[in-house]
């Protein structure tokens, strides 16, 4: 017997702040579907800021969000370093969250339980995503899931001399090199590396972890 579908899957391309950005929309079929207080969910890929990665969205913990608890997902293809370094992905990821929030009634969500998570370079966009959305006073975010994110370009003790196999010491100072390749050497603002951030009042609540092996830890 086939396994029952349990999401639908739809692209979309959405206005960004200079240009029109792809999205994926999951949402649980009808009978999946609860009948009133959805969560609508803005989940953002991994990749280290180098990397595309979000029509792998269906192998991350996005999809079992929409499948086992009913949420609707909006996953961004927000630009990489390669392709411009920051602050392009965190414009195209606030983009998103607005599309979530305007969408709302379309999209069948509550948009007093909207969720920002996303995963390693995703998960440093989702806490710089909060950061942003509670400065500029436009979406109230009710949850943050950071999920092994990649916060600071500081190198640490646990992060020097790292050779995890995905990645390391030395791909995670590759990574920073290039996504903050425009600043000049000056000191990232806390949207590049949240792990800066001094104020933390009016954030939303967290739920995170981290693998011992990861320079991120």
């Amino acid at each position: 017997m086939a396994a029952r579908k349990l999401h639908t899957i739809e692209k979309r391309m959405i206005p960004a702040s200079d240009r029109d950005i792809r999205v994926l929309i999951l949402r649980p079929t009808e009978s999946a579907r609860p009948q009133e207080n959805t969560p609508g969910i803005l989940w953002l890929h991994g990749g280290g800021h180098l990397h595309g990665m979000y029509q792998k969205i269906l192998l991350s913990h996005a999809r079992f969000l929409v499948e086992k608890h009913g949420a609707v997902v909006v996953a961004p293809e927000y630009r990489t370093a390669f392709e411009k370094p920051f602050p392009a992905d965190l414009e195209d990821c606030y983009a998103a969250l607005l599309f979530l929030k305007v969408h709302a009634d379309e999209l069948g969500i509550n948009d007093a339980q909207i969720m920002v998570g996303g995963e390693s370079a995703g998960g440093g966009l989702t806490v710089a995503t909060c950061l942003l959305a509670r400065d500029l006073g436009e979406v109230n975010v009710a949850f943050q899931m950071p999920l092994y994110p990649m916060l600071d370009d500081r190198e640490t003790a646990s992060s020097r001399d790292n050779h995890a196999p995905v990645w390391n010491t030395r791909t995670n100072r590759f990574a920073w090199k290039h996504y903050l390749r425009d600043l000049g050497g000056t000191t990232p603002p806390s949207y590049a590396a949240p792990a800066r951030e001094t104020n933390y009042a009016r954030l939303p609540p967290a739920y995170t972890y981290v693998g011992t092996a990861e320079p991120f830890y």
